[in-house]
């Protein structure tokens, strides 16, 4: 989150913290405003080492991940996974009333979205994504599996519901956003329909599943101080289709080269432009999902709304036209690294 009104007292997190771990007596604990599920938390210790804290209030239980990352970084040397730090008693999440907390290396660096990436940074990505989906998925037990659900269905749902009632209390950019999901609810009535067909047509695909990180954005992506990448966040981890991540980078200026790169260290990889087009459409159906329930549901104050306001625009109205030219560039860019596999 952009700003911490999570109501944690942050003394009681920092007392918790201590009983809970042994990484030496934490003596401060700041806010940091990143991310969009969650609040982020630098400790610093009496000796003055730096820990990155993360206070999630979510139904999902993080520890499968977590414990899958942690295994992966110290067992099979995917040092570019950067693993939670265990509590006292072994455990990955740690609760502190409704929230799960996870430790993990404070990193000194920035993610790529903070600054420019580079066709350098592109290329160490893009071996680094091969490599993950390389991994042999009988080495992790228990992630959830890829059914091409979507699960922002009810929530948008829900939202346009709302938009109904008489509200003259909401604040303006609610009213703003009210006026735009009443101009949009019959495309996105149409597009959740839609999802379904998609849905049913890659269940009887014969897929292959790789373990897939959810969504390798580059805000999930830190560069350190060394240049060294190190890939964070890893709630949404599951088995699924290479395009489940791949997807994430089809907009990035350097994405032919990305393919080029990834085939190297992924020979036998096979794309379906079904399964892309799924992934983008559900990415901006999670945005408008997001930033609408902040919106309507939410009890943030003006500056966390306008950030929901501000990012809910470039999804709302449905980027259909830019969805499609996505898909055409996927196709070309996978023609011209010839990789013949795609479909």
């Amino acid at each position: 989150m952009k700003v911490d009104n999570s109501t944690i007292h942050r003394s009681d997190l920092l007392a918790f913290i201590n009983q809970s771990y042994s990484i030496g007596e934490g003596v401060k604990i700041e806010f940091i405003p990143k991310g969009e599920e969650g609040y982020c938390y630098s400790l610093e210790t009496k000796t003055g080492e730096q820990y990155f804290v993360k206070a999630i209030k979510t139904e999902m239980d993080l520890s499968t991940a977590l414990s899958a990352i942690h295994y992966l970084h110290f067992h099979e040397k995917k040092t570019y996974l950067l693993p939670p730090i265990l509590s006292k008693s072994g455990d990955v999440v740690v609760h502190f009333g409704p929230y799960q907390v996870s430790i993990f290396p404070y990193i000194k660096g920035k993610s790529i979205y903070e600054d420019k990436i580079t066709l350098a940074d592109t290329v160490k990505i893009a071996k680094m994504m091969a490599d993950f989906h390389r991994i042999d998925i009988h080495k992790i037990d228990g992630l959830s599996q890829e059914q091409f659900a979507n699960p922002f269905e009810k929530n948008i749902l829900a939202i346009l519901h709302t938009i109904e009632e008489n509200d003259n209390a909401a604040h303006t950019y609610r009213q703003q956003a009210k006026e735009l999901f009443a101009k949009e609810q019959e495309d996105l009535r149409v597009t959740l329909n839609q999802m379904k067909i998609i849905q049913n047509h890659l269940q009887a695909l014969p897929l292959k599943y790789s373990i897939t990180h959810g969504d390798p954005n580059t805000a999930n992506i830190i560069r350190d101080e060394k240049g060294f990448l190190h890939l964070i966040d890893f709630g949404w981890l599951a088995y699924g289709p290479v395009e489940r991540d791949v997807f994430s980078f089809t907009d990035n200026d350097f994405f032919q080269p990305f393919l080029l790169e990834y085939v190297k260290h992924h020979h036998d990889v096979e794309f379906h432009i079904e399964v892309f087009k799924f992934y983008l459409y559900r990415w901006a159906l999670q945005e408008i999902s997001d930033y609408g329930s902040q919106l309507f549901f939410g009890s943030t104050g003006d500056e966390e709304n306008e950030h929901a306001w501000n990012e809910l625009q470039p999804y709302l109205p449905i980027p259909h036209k830019d969805i499609a030219k996505s898909l055409i560039n996927i196709r070309r860019s996978c023609l011209n690294v010839k990789i013949e596999k795609i479909r």
